[in-house]
């Protein structure tokens, strides 16, 4: 029991050391920082959650730019609002379908007292856009294309209509969001971004698939 116990304490221990890391500017590899989630969805990163460095680059962004509340629509377990708490003062929420996902965001926020991260089940119809200045997509709505083999399970309905729905709700919500509200996308959203949107592609060169747009 003893060594047991001596083994959770140590990578305990490590993974506090890893934030700390993060915090202070230093460089976490995606292969540690997924250690802090549960061996089943360590497996989904290079897939579906964002690269620290993205993130962290994405966070940033946000934060020059003048937002304060950013919602993360399609969180996961929330690495991206992670990330983004701890290296900013951003204030983070993420809208997630899948239960299992957020029970186990929920778990790690509340294991490592990480501030200012909200994690919301639910979809995008339970969203008051107009509560928040900043949008982060990383193609939230691309797994209903997929196969349903390809998906990340079966617990939820996708199809490549809603996926199309789901875009169409976020390209309206940003045509009424006010101005200087920031928008980061990663990889798309499968939508357009609305008239009004000035495209930023300096603050963004040298890290692909990124984009940045800030409402004039």
């Amino acid at each position: 029991m003893t060594s047991r116990a001596s083994g959770s304490t140590s990578r305990d221990e490590a993974r506090r050391a890893l934030l700390a890391d993060l915090a202070a500017g230093r460089i976490v590899s995606d292969l540690a920082f997924d250690r802090l989630y549960p061996e089943r969805i360590r497996k989904l990163s290079n897939r579906y959650w964002t690269p620290v460095h993205v993130a962290r680059h994405a966070a940033a962004l946000f934060a020059k730019h003048g937002a304060r509340r950013v919602l993360d629509i399609g969180a996961g377990m929330g690495k991206f609002c992670v990330v983004a708490a701890i290296t900013t003062a951003l204030e983070l929420s993420g809208i997630e379908q899948r239960e299992g996902l957020v029970t186990a965001g929920r778990e790690m926020l509340a294991t490592y007292a990480i501030p200012r991260v909200t994690l919301i089940h639910g979809t995008l119809d339970e969203i008051n856009f107009d509560a928040y200045d900043g949008f982060y997509l990383f193609n939230p709505f691309e797994e209903g294309t997929f196969a349903p083999s390809q998906w990340v399970d079966r617990t939820i309905p996708l199809s490549e209509q809603r996926a199309s729905e789901d875009a169409v709700r976020v390209e309206a919500a940003l045509a009424r969001a006010r101005r200087g509200t920031c928008v980061v996308t990663f990889h798309g959203f499968g939508g357009a971004i609305p008239p009004g949107f000035v495209y930023m592609p300096e603050e963004t060169r040298g890290i692909p698939f990124l984009r940045l747009w800030v409402k004039g």
